[in-house]
């Protein structure tokens, strides 16, 4: 278990998943896809386990951007986090709705 791998923090936005699975292809059992939600998520002990290198390698694989890497409280990876245009469909929809109630 490397001192690097220790000070990540990795957290998967459950809104973000839509399941396509690549972090599980380039990560084989610390990455997995639930069967059940279709979300990924990660194996506590494996992930202390893998090396830097692999756990940067699945969430660069994540089309979507779910993979959050944290080191030492600070977001390493992704640097931005583009809108998605089913969080932008809903905020644009509940500004319609407050505009509605209005008239």
């Amino acid at each position: 278990m490397s001192s690097s791998t220790k000070t990540l923090r990795v957290t998967i936005d459950p809104d973000r998943c839509v399941g396509y699975g690549r972090c599980a292809a380039v990560a084989p059992g610390v990455f997995m896809i639930d069967e059940e939600t279709n979300k990924a998520f990660y194996d506590e002990e494996e992930i202390l386990g893998a090396t830097p290198k692999s756990i940067f390698a699945a969430a660069r694989s994540c089309p979507t951007q779910a993979i959050i890497v944290e080191q030492f409280g600070r977001r390493v990876f992704p640097q931005i986090l583009a809108p998605m245009a089913g969080d932008i469909a809903r905020k644009l929809a509940e500004q319609g709705e407050g505009d509605d109630s209005e008239s």
